[in-house]
């Protein structure tokens, strides 16, 4: 088991998010760490130099942030361990053991030990990062290898019940069965009846070369402010995010 590969443009839009949603609270990323994939293509749109096109628009929005992703580009070896290292966000921790493991009820530990994580750094901020995002309706079909690639709902529900945290964001891949339109609004629809009366449900969609979305669980609506502000900061034609 290796640590995943970091430094795509999946990432620098993740923190891109983070930073500009929760400037002040403190950040707990949970990685739903996975077997080393770099047989696949994954990560192959990077923010550096020779990507001149795609640098130039991450530098333009954010350059400190564009320049720690070159940095880590520089390195010949990268894992997500480099962006502790490097502060990419100041008010992040990282949980960062392995989603597998050899055992009978391996994965509750898992999540036992992340809660605990979340508690001892007091985080009002909870990213889930898992490969593919939420558990398929085929999900007890699947290996337990295969499993790992995802979060479950039962999982979701004990990281937003914590005390602490205020806000849940929970990345989501897109799939190729349905349009990227209809699984954002099904998500929606899906989160406000189950956090109905107990959370703000907002959908942010991640635009550039690997389309991706986050569901936004929010106990109090002052995040719609910091919302608002995003929205404004990315608005243009090559916008990187827009709220659904």
């Amino acid at each position: 088991m290796q640590n995943r590969y970091s430094g795509d443009i999946g990432d620098f839009g993740k923190f891109l998010l983070l930073k500009h949603l929760f400037p002040k609270e403190s950040i707990a990323t949970i990685w739903y760490l996975y077997p080393d994939e770099t047989h696949n293509n994954d990560g192959s749109h990077r923010v550096e130099e020779c990507n001149i096109n795609l640098y130039c628009h991450c530098y333009g929005i954010d350059r400190q942030m564009a320049e720690l992703f070159h940095q880590i580009h520089q390195r010949d070896s990268r894992h997500i361990d480099l962006f502790e290292e490097m502060s990419i966000l100041e008010n992040d921790y990282y949980f960062t053991e392995r989603v597998l493991g050899e055992g009978e009820g391996y994965r509750t530990q898992w999540l036992k030990r992340a809660i605990e994580f979340i508690r001892s750094k007091s985080c009002s901020v909870v990213c889930l990062d898992p490969d593919n995002g939420i558990e398929p309706s085929s999900m007890n079909k699947l290996s337990i290898l295969k499993q790992g690639k995802y979060t479950t709902y039962a999982e979701i529900e004990s990281f937003f019940t914590l005390e602490c945290v205020n806000h849940l964001v929970i990345y989501q891949h897109f799939h190729r069965q349905q349009s990227h339109e209809m699984q954002m609004r099904e998500a929606k629809a899906t989160f406000e009846r189950l956090y109905e009366g107990r959370a703000v449900v907002t959908i942010i969609r991640h635009n550039p070369v690997q389309a991706r979305f986050y569901i936004l669980l929010s106990k109090h609506t002052d995040i719609l402010e910091n919302k608002q502000s995003l929205e404004q900061l990315m608005y243009g034609p090559r916008a990187f995010f827009s709220v659904f």
